[in-house]
């Protein structure tokens, strides 16, 4: 069984963000991630959160995006909207 860690999406975003910027090719300055949003899990593998992909760029960023994306989605969920405490 594999338990990921729920995560708020910020904190998730930050995350993402500093993998990305120390995997992203130096030629690159116009790719950025997004902030990932929780969505209905399709089937128990696949994680409950995706972001907006940016257009296909000559150096390949959103392919790296996609791979982080797998790598963090058997890590992390994002909490259901009913668990928030404010």
């Amino acid at each position: 069984m594999n338990i990921r860690t729920e995560i708020e999406a910020a904190d998730l975003y930050v995350l993402l963000q500093k993998e990305f910027r120390r995997r992203q090719p130096g030629d690159c300055n116009v790719c950025f991630v997004q902030l990932p949003f929780r969505v209905d899990r399709m089937d128990q593998h696949a994680p409950n959160w995706e972001m907006v992909m940016p257009r296909q760029c000559e150096q390949g960023c959103a392919v790296l995006l996609e791979e982080l994306v797998a790598e963090f989605g058997l890590l992390y969920d994002l909490p259901s909207q009913g668990a928030r405490a404010y």
